[in-house]
Protein backbone atom coordinates (compact mmCIF):
# COMPACT_ATOMS: atom_id res chain seq x y z
CA UNK A 1 0.00 0.00 0.00
CA UNK A 2 1.00 3.21 -0.78
CA UNK A 3 3.03 5.66 1.80
CA UNK A 4 0.75 9.06 1.89
CA UNK A 5 3.30 10.71 4.21
CA UNK A 6 6.25 10.74 1.72
CA UNK A 7 3.84 12.43 -0.92
CA UNK A 8 2.39 15.92 0.88
CA UNK A 9 1.78 17.99 -3.11
CA UNK A 10 -1.67 16.32 -4.70
CA UNK A 11 -3.02 18.26 -7.56
CA UNK A 12 -6.67 17.86 -8.77
CA UNK A 13 -7.19 17.42 -12.48
CA UNK A 14 -10.66 17.14 -13.81
CA UNK A 15 -11.86 13.98 -15.33
CA UNK A 16 -13.33 15.51 -18.40
CA UNK A 17 -9.95 17.57 -19.28
CA UNK A 18 -7.72 14.41 -20.16
CA UNK A 19 -4.90 16.12 -21.12
CA UNK A 20 -4.26 17.43 -17.84
CA UNK A 21 -3.55 14.18 -16.44
CA UNK A 22 -0.22 12.97 -18.30
CA UNK A 23 0.74 17.26 -18.25
CA UNK A 24 0.26 16.49 -13.69
CA UNK A 25 3.02 14.41 -13.96
CA UNK A 26 5.51 16.75 -15.32
CA UNK A 27 4.72 19.31 -12.57
CA UNK A 28 6.76 18.05 -9.70
CA UNK A 29 3.24 17.01 -8.12
CA UNK A 30 3.12 13.90 -5.95
CA UNK A 31 -0.01 12.42 -6.93
CA UNK A 32 -2.81 13.50 -9.22
CA UNK A 33 -6.39 13.23 -7.94
CA UNK A 34 -8.70 12.00 -11.30
CA UNK A 35 -11.89 13.76 -10.31
CA UNK A 36 -15.24 12.19 -10.82
CA UNK A 37 -17.25 14.41 -8.73
CA UNK A 38 -17.55 18.28 -7.63
CA UNK A 39 -15.77 19.47 -11.27
CA UNK A 40 -17.33 17.57 -13.84
CA UNK A 41 -20.60 18.32 -14.75
CA UNK A 42 -23.88 16.02 -14.78
CA UNK A 43 -23.47 15.92 -18.63
CA UNK A 44 -19.78 15.18 -18.24
CA UNK A 45 -19.69 12.30 -15.82
CA UNK A 46 -19.83 9.39 -18.24
CA UNK A 47 -17.37 10.84 -20.54
CA UNK A 48 -14.60 11.52 -17.02
CA UNK A 49 -15.26 8.09 -15.97
CA UNK A 50 -14.19 6.82 -19.52
CA UNK A 51 -10.95 9.11 -19.73
CA UNK A 52 -10.47 7.85 -15.97
CA UNK A 53 -10.35 4.27 -16.72
CA UNK A 54 -8.18 4.64 -19.89
CA UNK A 55 -5.74 6.90 -17.28
CA UNK A 56 -5.42 4.22 -15.12
CA UNK A 57 -4.93 1.50 -17.77
CA UNK A 58 -1.30 2.17 -18.17
CA UNK A 59 1.40 2.61 -15.48
CA UNK A 60 2.71 5.89 -14.48
CA UNK A 61 5.69 7.82 -12.17
CA UNK A 62 2.99 9.68 -10.03
CA UNK A 63 0.50 8.23 -7.45
CA UNK A 64 -2.58 7.84 -8.80
CA UNK A 65 -6.01 8.68 -7.15
CA UNK A 66 -9.39 8.64 -7.55
CA UNK A 67 -12.25 11.07 -6.29
CA UNK A 68 -15.50 9.18 -7.01
CA UNK A 69 -18.97 10.82 -6.68
CA UNK A 70 -20.83 9.27 -3.20
CA UNK A 71 -22.34 5.74 -3.31
CA UNK A 72 -25.57 6.89 -2.47
CA UNK A 73 -25.67 8.19 -5.93
CA UNK A 74 -26.32 6.61 -9.56
CA UNK A 75 -22.83 7.97 -10.48
CA UNK A 76 -20.61 6.73 -7.57
CA UNK A 77 -22.15 3.33 -8.24
CA UNK A 78 -21.20 3.11 -11.81
CA UNK A 79 -17.61 5.17 -10.83
CA UNK A 80 -17.27 1.96 -8.55
CA UNK A 81 -18.25 -0.51 -10.96
CA UNK A 82 -16.06 1.11 -13.65
CA UNK A 83 -12.74 1.04 -11.40
CA UNK A 84 -13.38 -2.96 -10.00
CA UNK A 85 -14.31 -4.13 -13.35
CA UNK A 86 -10.82 -4.90 -13.96
CA UNK A 87 -7.33 -4.12 -11.64
CA UNK A 88 -6.51 -0.47 -12.64
CA UNK A 89 -3.35 1.19 -12.12
CA UNK A 90 -4.81 2.95 -8.77
CA UNK A 91 -3.27 3.46 -6.02
CA UNK A 92 -6.15 5.32 -3.64
CA UNK A 93 -9.69 6.22 -4.04
CA UNK A 94 -10.74 9.64 -2.46
CA UNK A 95 -14.20 9.96 -1.26
CA UNK A 96 -16.30 12.52 -0.91
CA UNK A 97 -18.80 13.83 2.12
CA UNK A 98 -17.52 10.58 4.54
CA UNK A 99 -19.41 11.07 7.84
CA UNK A 100 -19.19 7.52 9.43
CA UNK A 101 -16.98 4.50 9.39
CA UNK A 102 -19.96 2.51 7.38
CA UNK A 103 -19.10 4.92 4.28
CA UNK A 104 -15.33 3.50 4.31
CA UNK A 105 -16.34 -0.23 5.58
CA UNK A 106 -18.28 -0.28 2.20
CA UNK A 107 -15.93 1.18 0.36
CA UNK A 108 -13.64 -0.95 1.38
CA UNK A 109 -15.88 -4.31 0.45
CA UNK A 110 -16.70 -3.10 -3.14
CA UNK A 111 -12.93 -1.87 -3.74
CA UNK A 112 -11.68 -5.61 -2.39
CA UNK A 113 -12.93 -7.45 -5.03
CA UNK A 114 -10.68 -6.30 -7.40
CA UNK A 115 -7.79 -4.29 -5.34
CA UNK A 116 -5.79 -6.42 -2.60
CA UNK A 117 -3.88 -3.30 -1.62
CA UNK A 118 -5.40 0.30 -2.17
CA UNK A 119 -5.50 3.51 0.60
CA UNK A 120 -8.79 4.75 1.08
CA UNK A 121 -9.29 8.64 1.55
CA UNK A 122 -11.75 10.46 3.33
CA UNK A 123 -12.59 13.69 2.26
CA UNK A 124 -14.28 15.87 5.56
CA UNK A 125 -16.61 18.56 4.05
CA UNK A 126 -19.78 18.36 6.11
CA UNK A 127 -20.70 18.88 10.03
CA UNK A 128 -21.61 15.37 10.25
CA UNK A 129 -18.22 14.70 9.13
CA UNK A 130 -16.38 16.72 11.62
CA UNK A 131 -18.82 15.60 14.65
CA UNK A 132 -17.70 11.66 13.97
CA UNK A 133 -14.46 11.85 12.91
CA UNK A 134 -12.70 10.07 15.81
CA UNK A 135 -15.45 7.26 15.43
CA UNK A 136 -14.29 7.40 11.15
CA UNK A 137 -10.74 6.48 12.07
CA UNK A 138 -11.29 4.53 15.18
CA UNK A 139 -13.87 2.20 13.52
CA UNK A 140 -13.19 2.08 9.51
CA UNK A 141 -10.90 -0.42 8.30
CA UNK A 142 -7.24 -0.67 7.55
CA UNK A 143 -7.06 0.71 4.54
CA UNK A 144 -8.28 4.12 5.64
CA UNK A 145 -4.95 5.47 5.35
CA UNK A 146 -5.43 9.19 4.84
CA UNK A 147 -8.07 12.11 6.06
CA UNK A 148 -8.70 15.59 3.55
CA UNK A 149 -10.46 18.51 4.19
CA UNK A 150 -12.84 19.91 2.05
CA UNK A 151 -13.12 23.66 2.83
CA UNK A 152 -15.37 24.88 0.39
CA UNK A 153 -18.14 22.34 0.85
CA UNK A 154 -17.83 22.69 4.84
CA UNK A 155 -17.76 26.28 4.61
CA UNK A 156 -21.36 26.22 2.65
CA UNK A 157 -22.44 23.55 4.82
CA UNK A 158 -21.88 25.65 7.96
CA UNK A 159 -22.44 29.18 6.35
CA UNK A 160 -18.91 30.71 7.25
CA UNK A 161 -16.30 31.92 4.68
CA UNK A 162 -13.61 30.36 3.89
CA UNK A 163 -11.05 31.94 6.08
CA UNK A 164 -8.48 29.94 8.22
CA UNK A 165 -9.60 31.85 11.40
CA UNK A 166 -13.23 30.32 10.22
CA UNK A 167 -12.51 26.74 9.29
CA UNK A 168 -9.24 26.94 12.25
CA UNK A 169 -11.47 24.23 14.76
CA UNK A 170 -12.47 21.63 11.59
CA UNK A 171 -8.66 21.81 10.94
CA UNK A 172 -7.64 21.30 14.25
CA UNK A 173 -10.24 18.13 14.52
CA UNK A 174 -8.85 16.53 11.29
CA UNK A 175 -5.29 17.03 12.70
CA UNK A 176 -6.42 15.48 16.25
CA UNK A 177 -8.32 12.19 14.50
CA UNK A 178 -5.74 11.82 12.19
CA UNK A 179 -2.74 11.19 15.16
CA UNK A 180 -5.09 8.66 16.78
CA UNK A 181 -4.05 6.05 13.86
CA UNK A 182 -0.96 7.76 12.33
CA UNK A 183 -2.85 8.67 9.72
CA UNK A 184 -1.74 10.86 6.61
CA UNK A 185 -4.00 14.38 7.00
CA UNK A 186 -4.37 16.43 3.77
CA UNK A 187 -5.05 19.78 3.76
CA UNK A 188 -7.99 21.79 1.10
CA UNK A 189 -6.85 23.08 -1.90
CA UNK A 190 -6.65 26.79 -1.71
CA UNK A 191 -8.55 27.91 -4.26
CA UNK A 192 -6.80 31.17 -5.70
CA UNK A 193 -4.10 29.92 -7.94
CA UNK A 194 -3.05 33.72 -8.49
CA UNK A 195 -2.23 34.34 -4.93
CA UNK A 196 0.97 33.13 -3.79
CA UNK A 197 1.11 35.31 -0.56
CA UNK A 198 -2.27 33.70 0.44
CA UNK A 199 -1.63 30.29 -0.16
CA UNK A 200 1.84 30.80 1.83
CA UNK A 201 -0.30 32.11 4.79
CA UNK A 202 -2.13 29.54 4.61
CA UNK A 203 0.70 26.77 4.31
CA UNK A 204 2.49 27.91 7.13
CA UNK A 205 -0.82 27.65 9.35
CA UNK A 206 -2.27 24.24 8.45
CA UNK A 207 2.10 23.09 8.27
CA UNK A 208 1.88 24.45 12.47
CA UNK A 209 -1.31 22.77 13.20
CA UNK A 210 0.41 19.60 12.00
CA UNK A 211 -1.00 18.66 8.91
CA UNK A 212 1.28 16.46 6.59
CA UNK A 213 0.61 17.94 2.93
CA UNK A 214 -2.30 20.35 0.55
CA UNK A 215 -4.13 19.43 -2.59
CA UNK A 216 -3.83 21.87 -5.39
CA UNK A 217 -5.90 22.92 -7.98
CA UNK A 218 -3.02 24.63 -10.30
CA UNK A 219 0.31 22.86 -11.15
CA UNK A 220 1.65 26.65 -9.87
CA UNK A 221 0.99 25.93 -6.22
CA UNK A 222 3.06 22.63 -6.09
CA UNK A 223 6.51 24.00 -5.74
CA UNK A 224 5.32 25.98 -2.82
CA UNK A 225 3.33 23.13 -1.49
CA UNK A 226 6.41 21.00 -1.74
CA UNK A 227 8.38 23.29 -0.16
CA UNK A 228 6.10 23.93 2.94
CA UNK A 229 5.88 20.53 4.25
CA UNK A 230 9.71 19.76 3.26
CA UNK A 231 12.16 20.59 6.33
CA UNK A 232 15.04 23.10 5.73
CA UNK A 233 18.44 22.01 5.42
CA UNK A 234 19.30 24.03 8.30
CA UNK A 235 16.27 22.35 10.47
CA UNK A 236 17.58 19.05 9.62
CA UNK A 237 21.17 19.69 10.49
CA UNK A 238 19.95 20.90 13.68
CA UNK A 239 17.67 18.02 14.34
CA UNK A 240 20.27 15.64 13.70
CA UNK A 241 22.70 17.58 16.30
CA UNK A 242 19.72 17.49 18.58
CA UNK A 243 19.11 13.60 18.60
CA UNK A 244 23.28 12.78 19.01
CA UNK A 245 23.32 15.09 21.66
CA UNK A 246 19.97 12.70 23.24
CA UNK A 247 21.47 9.68 22.15
CA UNK A 248 24.95 10.77 24.15
CA UNK A 249 22.53 11.61 26.72
CA UNK A 250 22.20 7.78 26.92
CA UNK A 251 18.11 9.05 26.76
CA UNK A 252 18.51 10.88 29.75
CA UNK A 253 16.71 14.70 29.70
CA UNK A 254 19.93 16.58 28.48
CA UNK A 255 20.32 20.50 26.77
CA UNK A 256 21.12 21.42 23.49
CA UNK A 257 22.12 25.08 22.77
CA UNK A 258 20.50 26.03 26.08
CA UNK A 259 17.00 24.13 25.60
CA UNK A 260 16.05 21.32 27.27
CA UNK A 261 15.89 17.78 25.18
CA UNK A 262 13.94 15.41 26.65
CA UNK A 263 11.79 12.15 24.73
CA UNK A 264 8.96 14.22 22.81
CA UNK A 265 12.08 17.10 21.49
CA UNK A 266 13.86 13.92 20.50
CA UNK A 267 11.01 12.04 18.69
CA UNK A 268 9.81 15.33 17.14
CA UNK A 269 13.79 15.61 15.76
CA UNK A 270 13.22 12.08 14.38
CA UNK A 271 10.30 13.16 12.59
CA UNK A 272 12.26 16.18 10.53
CA UNK A 273 15.38 13.97 9.88
CA UNK A 274 12.96 11.29 8.44
CA UNK A 275 10.72 13.83 6.39
CA UNK A 276 14.01 15.84 4.76
CA UNK A 277 15.51 12.25 3.91
CA UNK A 278 12.57 11.05 2.18
CA UNK A 279 10.03 13.37 1.24
CA UNK A 280 9.78 13.18 -2.49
Amino acid sequence: MINLQLNPALLFTPGNKPTTFSKAEETGANGIIVDLEDSVSTKDKQISRDNAVRYLSKSSDIVNILRINHLTTNDGLKDILAVTEKKLYLDAVLYPKTESPNDIYQLSQLLSQTYDEIALIALIETAQGTVNLHNIVRDSPAQLQALMFGAADYASALNCDGSIQALLLARMKIVESSAMKNLTCYDSPYFDFNDNHGLMNELKTVKSLGFNGKAAIHPKQINQIKSAFKPTLEQYVQAKEIVETYNKASGEACQYKGKMIDKPVYQKSMQVISNFENLR
